[in-house]
């Protein structure tokens, strides 16, 4: 399966995951996960909290996949994204949160990822964008999240999830050895 695919799936998914029945099924759920539905750790990260949401973190996953794609290997991608998803969910059990729903945190583990590969590859910006998103990453957790981000998404930002993905992000970039046209 190409790069392409496995993004395209994750669309299609990210989009089936908002019909209102599937959406339920599939929502993180701090009490349906302990009450056994675990694969809501995973797939809680498909789930929206509304259109605007959904369209924020798709259209993220586009300038993403046009900024980085050619980092991007495909069985190593769908390990990294699996990875953060299952992290994130995790990670999410020390939240204060009891429903969590969004791509973010696997957006912020790619952008992490993304930028440290540019680093290493001695793009001039990698360094620039790696700054900000540590400051953006460290200003959320001091603030909780911007408060308008959190009107249009109707939930509280859920940072933690920011912080997952990246620290994820960041493990994949040191740890994955690239090589030739397939980095990742």
């Amino acid at each position: 399966m190409s790069v392409s695919r496995i993004l395209v799936v994750l669309v299609v998914l990210t989009l089936l995951a908002q019909v209102p029945t599937v959406h339920e099924a599939l929502v993180w759920d701090r009490l349906d996960i302990q009450a056994g539905q675990w694969w809501r750790i995973v797939t809680g990260n498909l789930t929206h909290t509304n259109a605007i949401h959904m369209a924020m973190n798709l259209a993220a996953l586009l300038v993403l996949a046009l900024l980085h794609r050619r980092y991007y290997a495909p069985r190593s991608l769908l390990a990294m994204l699996w990875t953060m998803m299952a992290a994130i969910g995790a990670v999410m059990f020390i939240s204060p949160f009891d429903w969590y729903a969004g791509l973010s945190g696997v957006l912020h583990g790619l952008f992490v990822f993304g930028v440290v590969r540019d680093i290493q590859n001695k793009v001039p910006l990698g360094w620039v964008m790696l700054v900000g998103v540590t400051l953006k990453l460290v200003h959320e957790a001091y603030t909780g999240g911007d408060s308008m981000t959190a009107e249009l998404i109707e939930a509280g930002v859920a940072y933690q999830a920011h912080w997952a993905g990246a620290v994820v992000g960041l493990i994949f970039a040191l740890v994955w050895k690239q090589s030739g046209s397939e980095n990742i």
